[in-house]
Parts: structure tokens; C-alpha cells; sequence
């Protein structure tokens, strides 16, 4: 009788086994992590000039052994820096509420790019103004980009089946929207433009520019 008390209970959860092997990944997957969060506080708190190894395993107390098992070279800490800001600015992006318009969707869009590379600078710049020289975009970190711009990409596309963007590639129509907005971020990130006023307003006159070139005017909503 107890044994059928016992027995007639519902049985406990059985309980998920971590292998050792699964357990030193993931201890490795969570210090590296961390890692990059020391790197990108130092960036932004310093620039791309303090992000070295000796700093950021000051950073860490910890050797700088530890870093170059991890990374590597310097170039492989930057490389997860980039794919960090990708990941920072991909939440900007998906965070802005969708709009039936399609031009004000796209102007909220370009507006989170903009507060990106001002109020994320350190980020911006080794993104796509060259801080770390000796880093080179690889193909898994230009699909970071590709990923932290789908928004923009994905509202281009739907445009374009729309008939409601001139330009029928994709790629081009982003890119012709891509590089003017950069230009006027990258501009006024070198010390070109005066103030962030007169970069904002350039900023503004230049999206004007870019929706008035690929909008289809009959179509526009």
C-alpha cells in the first residue's frame, strides 16, 4: 500500500543534464560577453583609442591571456564590438512603431539612424567611419549590417512591390538612401560641420532630397 502511494504521485520534472563540455561553452559564451561590455564601456567612455587588451583586462582584472584566448588578435574583439553595435542599433529600430504612411515611417526610421550615430558615436564610428584600422568587415559582420538595417530594407521592398519607389533593386535603393544620411553624420562626427544644429538641418534637407529622388510620386502614401 505505501509503495502504490508512493507510485501514484505525479512524477518530478526529470532534471536537464549539462555536460562539462556544455558547461565550460557556455562559461566561455558568458565571459566573452562580458568581455565585450568591458571593450564597449571603454569605447564609450574613451573612445576607439582605449579600447586595447591591457585596458580591457584592467577593466576585467583579469591577465591579458585571458583576452587573446578568447579573441585573439585585437582585431577579433573588435570584430564583436561591431556585431555589439549592430545589436544595439537593430533594438533602435525595431523599437519604432510601424506607420500606414509609408514616407513618415521611413522619416522615423531615418531619425533613429541619426540619434544612433550621434548619441552611439564610438559605436558609429568604428562601424562604418574606420576607428579600428586595423579592422575589416568580414562577411559575418556585414550581416550584422544587413540585419540591424531590415527595417529600412524591409520598408524599401514592400515599397518597391507597391510601386511606390521609382529604383527596382533593393540593394540600390538602400544604398542611395544609406549613403547621404551617412555622409551627413560622418561629416559632422569628422568636425566638418560646426554644430549638431546645422548637421541636424542638413541632416533634414537631405532626407527631403533622397525621398523626393525614389518616391514615386502618383504612388506617394
Amino acid at each position: 500500500m505505501k509503495d502504490k502511494d508512493i507510485h501514484s504521485g505525479s512524477a518530478e520534472p526529470a532534471h536537464t543534464v549539462t555536460t562539462f563540455q556544455e558547461a565550460r561553452l557556455q562559461h566561455s559564451d558568458n565571459l566573452r560577453q562580458n568581455v565585450v561590455h568591458a571593450a564597449a564601456a571603454l569605447l564609450q567612455e574613451h573612445g576607439p583609442e582605449a579600447v586595447t587588451v591591457r585596458r580591457v583586462a584592467e577593466r576585467m582584472e583579469c591577465s591579458t591571456k585571458i583576452i587573446y584566448n578568447l579573441f585573439g588578435k585585437k582585431e577579433g574583439l573588435a570584430k564583436h564590438l561591431y556585431l555589439e553595435g549592430c545589436s544595439v542599433m537593430a533594438q533602435h529600430f525595431e523599437a519604432v512603431p510601424r506607420q500606414a504612411s509609408f514616407e513618415q515611417y521611413f522619416r522615423d526610421l531615418a531619425y533613429v539612424y541619426w540619434d544612433f550615430g550621434i548619441a552611439q558615436s564610438s559605436f558609429y564610428q568604428l562601424m562604418f567611419g574606420g576607428s579600428f584600422s586595423e579592422f575589416k568587415p568580414d562577411g559575418e559582420t556585414l550581416q550584422g549590417t544587413a540585419t540591424a538595417l531590415k527595417q529600412v530594407s524591409g520598408l524599401v521592398e514592400s515599397a518597391i512591390e507597391q510601386g511606390m519607389i521609382q529604383v527596382q533593386d533593393p540593394l540600390l535603393a538602400v544604398r542611395m538612401i544609406w549613403a547621404p544620411l551617412h555622409g551627413v553624420i560622418h561629416l559632422y562626427l569628422g568636425g566638418h560641420i560646426e554644430n549638431e544644429d546645422a548637421a541636424k538641418t542638413l541632416y533634414d534637407h537631405t532626407l527631403s532630397m533622397v525621398i523626393g529622388s525614389l518616391v514615386n510620386k502618383s504612388a506617394k502614401g
